[in-house]
């Protein structure tokens, strides 16, 4: 395999990892700060909401790509195997692959959005 592919894969993975358990974290070390009195929980229980919030935008990129990843391998599938069986579990990864992108695309609405009172 590809070096070059090897290491952007590898650090891919170590950001979504850093994704996923850094905001905990923080909100661990904030609760910890708070329980202490000290005047830097605010602050980082602060960055920990924003964590959270690139958690959440990150976690709907993801959804959507696997998504459309999901339903052309569906429609790949249906055109390029010839049993019936493969061609109709080919088809049903298009509507999983659909509701996937779905539920990223609210998400990112969501999260993206103004707040408005």
């Amino acid at each position: 395999m590809n070096p070059l592919l090897d290491t952007v894969i590898t650090v891919m993975a170590f950001i979504l990892i850093g994704l996923a358990v850094v905001p905990l974290l923080l909100v661990g070390l904030g609760a910890l700060a708070s329980y202490f009195d000290l005047r830097i929980a605010g602050p980082i229980l602060a960055v920990a909401v924003r964590l959270v919030t690139l958690q959440w935008i990150s976690g709907g990129v993801v959804n959507v790509v696997a998504g459309l990843a999901l339903a052309a391998l569906g429609i790949w599938a249906v055109l390029h195997f010839d049993p019936p069986l493969h061609r109709i579990l080919g088809a049903a990864l298009v509507p999983f692959g659909l509701w996937r992108i779905f539920r990223g695309v609210a998400v990112l609405r969501h999260w993206t959005k103004p707040d408005t009172p």
